[in-house]
């Protein structure tokens, strides 16, 4: 019998409408197979874990196109890392591999679930058997912002992402729901915790299963059982907020520029940890593995917050 967890994140808000039209078709990075559908025309859903009491007849979103156009692209954003297409594009999803898809519902309410902003099932995008994934509008204020955070928590979830919680320091749960509490002068959170009221991002830290363990978002998302992957660019080595410049690559060494003291995590472009530690200010050299080529990921957390950026190799 297959095993599976289900999340919801709650949140009740105030409510605004978009005038209803037909969506426009819309791809973030076309030469992925594995995909993610936004499904905002209504849904007839049927034969997954949904539907113990019948069919779900899931009406439309009634988003305006502009709305459409700028969710899908600010949940693009947040998977630009992968090699992975966000589409709105019904043919799209039919030709992607079905052990390498899913789907996210918009729709107003979740009656027929309970009060929730969304609800998903952990691991569901491997499953094969197109289980959906929800984001339920009106208690989100009908809000762009707000419903493009839900389903990038809800799609990280059908991606075999847990909660990132906070831990005391005796290993005791305070919040199943991180809303960046660890440093409260930072205006950052994870997309797995509670994303919509400072700057979310993926990151590493200690999930809902427990203290003990230690969650990466974005290898979780690229590696196994998903074998999403990192997309292969030519993108500047430079960080967007210029805390780390590559300054040199050779089959060994990866060296850098680093702008203050953080702790690193180099992938390889399956997802495959290669080697971690730290960074000083100023000058570093990370040795790399000979047997990799291609595309590394370097990921790096501090006191100035945290990012991550493809290396070519």
């Amino acid at each position: 019998m297959k095993k599976y967890y289900i999340h919801i994140v709650s949140m009740l808000l105030f409510v605004q409408t978009d005038i209803f039209a037909q969506t426009p078709l819309l791809n973030s990075y076309s030469p992925a197979t594995a995909t993610v559908y936004l499904v905002f025309d209504g849904a007839e859903v049927d034969g997954t874990i949904w539907n113990e009491h019948g069919k779900i007849v899931a009406a439309p979103s009634g988003l305006s196109p502009a709305s459409i156009t700028w969710i899908h692209k600010m949940i693009s954003e947040h998977f630009k890392l992968f090699n992975l297409n966000i589409t709105t594009d019904p043919a799209v999803y039919e030709r992607a591999p079905v052990h390498q898809r899913t789907r996210v519902i918009f729709t107003a309410n979740g009656n027929w679930y309970g009060p929730a902003s969304g609800v998903s099932a952990i691991g569901s995008f491997v499953w094969g058997d197109d289980t959906p994934a929800w984001v339920f509008m009106d208690p989100l204020s009908n809000n762009a912002s707000f419903i493009a955070a839900a389903a990038t928590h809800q799609i990280g979830h059908t991606l075999g992402l847990q909660h990132q919680s906070v831990y005391d320091s005796y290993g005791s749960m305070i919040t199943e729901l991180s809303g960046g509490e660890s440093n409260i002068f930072s205006n950052q959170a994870p997309l797995m915790g509670i994303p919509f009221y400072k700057q979310a991002d993926w990151k590493n830290g200690h999930p809902s299963t427990g203290a003990q363990n230690v969650q990466s978002d974005t290898a979780s998302i690229a590696g196994a059982p998903n074998y999403i992957g990192y997309r292969k660019t030519n993108d500047e080595a430079v960080s967007g907020d210029n805390t780390i410049k590559i300054e040199r690559q050779d089959p060994n060494y990866l060296s850098l520029i680093s702008s203050g003291d953080y702790s690193f995590r180099l992938f390889d472009i399956s997802g495959r940890l290669l080697t971690q530690g730290m960074l000083k200010p100023g000058f570093n050299e990370i040795r790399a593995s000979t047997a990799s080529s291609g595309v590394y990921v370097l990921q790096w957390s501090g006191g100035f917050g945290s990012s991550s950026q493809k290396v070519i190799h």
